[in-house]
């Protein structure tokens, strides 16, 4: 499905202009809302943007291989941690959007021995710590989409 810059823009606004004045069940409630869109939109090799910039650069930072172990936090419909998986990494990749996380799971099918996704809110610590445990080691490296997290978010 083909959509036009406007309405991509549209869908940018209301979705990135979430955060700053918004608590986090509105935020998420616009996510919910938003989930399908968001996803037809990236498709499976996400936007321009990642392709051009963020994926060449964090490459070069990340150097990703078989032994590594990726954190993806705010994974929406998981295409970069399919990008990591398809390098050899393991990945675990979260996002507080249940919708996006189902969308992921269907969309990164074919990596599901590589990837574990799961609803993780990232300013909240005990459901961060709820997506390792099956796991017996918490990824050292952590790719972040985030804006700024202000300091008492976390506690």
């Amino acid at each position: 499905m083909e959509y036009s810059k406007e309405d991509l823009m549209e869908a940018k606004k209301q979705i990135l202009g979430v955060g700053e004045n918004m608590g986090t069940e509105e935020s998420k409630k616009i996510w919910e809302e938003n989930a399908q869109f968001w996803d037809n939109a990236m498709g499976d090799e996400s936007n321009e943007f990642h392709r051009e910039v963020v994926r060449p650069k964090v490459t070069e930072l990340l150097s990703p291989n078989p032994a590594d172990y990726i954190l993806d936090i705010a994974c929406g419909n998981g295409n970069y941690s399919s990008y990591l998986a398809q390098r050899g990494a393991s990945v675990v990749a979260f996002d507080y959007s249940k919708k996006m996380i189902e969308l992921a799971k269907r969309r990164q099918s074919q990596y599901a021995k590589q990837i574990e996704f799961c609803v993780a809110d990232a300013t909240d610590r005990k459901s961060i710590l709820e997506c390792f445990k099956t796991n017996k080691e918490i990824p050292m490296v952590m790719i972040v989409r985030l804006k700024k997290v202000k300091r008492d978010s976390l506690k």
